[in-house]
């Protein structure tokens, strides 16, 4: 039981991290919006910053998720396993392809493969 009271008092640090982890990122991704608008007159703000800071808030959520689940009890990682292990550089493989793919194109193939991994190793 007090394993569980330590667990959950983890869930306001991860919550309060992910706040200001998302303020800082993504004044770091836009810059600051008062002085200037980021963009050249040419490019193209859906695929270059928009969609971008859509993966990282979808991935920054998966893992406060996790991070809450574990807290609460109700998920238990166990990184003895092999599996779980891949599993987990796999997720970290794809979000951190899924953020880069629109400024460089080279991190599509590292975001298919985690994709292909996903879908090949949980098909039961």
């Amino acid at each position: 039981m007090a394993l569980l009271q330590r667990r959950i008092l983890l869930l306001p640090l991860v919550w309060g991290a992910y706040g200001i982890g998302e303020v800082l990122i993504l004044n770091y991704l836009y810059g600051p919006l008062v002085n200037s608008i980021p963009y050249p007159a040419n490019d193209k703000p859906i695929g270059g910053s928009y969609l971008p800071v859509l993966f990282f808030n979808f991935a920054a959520l998966a893992v406060l998720l996790g991070f809450s689940l574990y807290s609460m009890g109700v998920w238990g990682i166990d990184l003895s396993s092999r599996k779980v292990r891949t599993d987990l550089v796999a997720l970290g493989v794809m979000f951190a392809s899924g953020i880069l793919v629109f400024y460089y194109a080279i991190f599509l193939f590292p975001l298919a493969v985690a994709l292909v991994y996903f879908l090949a190793t949980n098909i039961e």
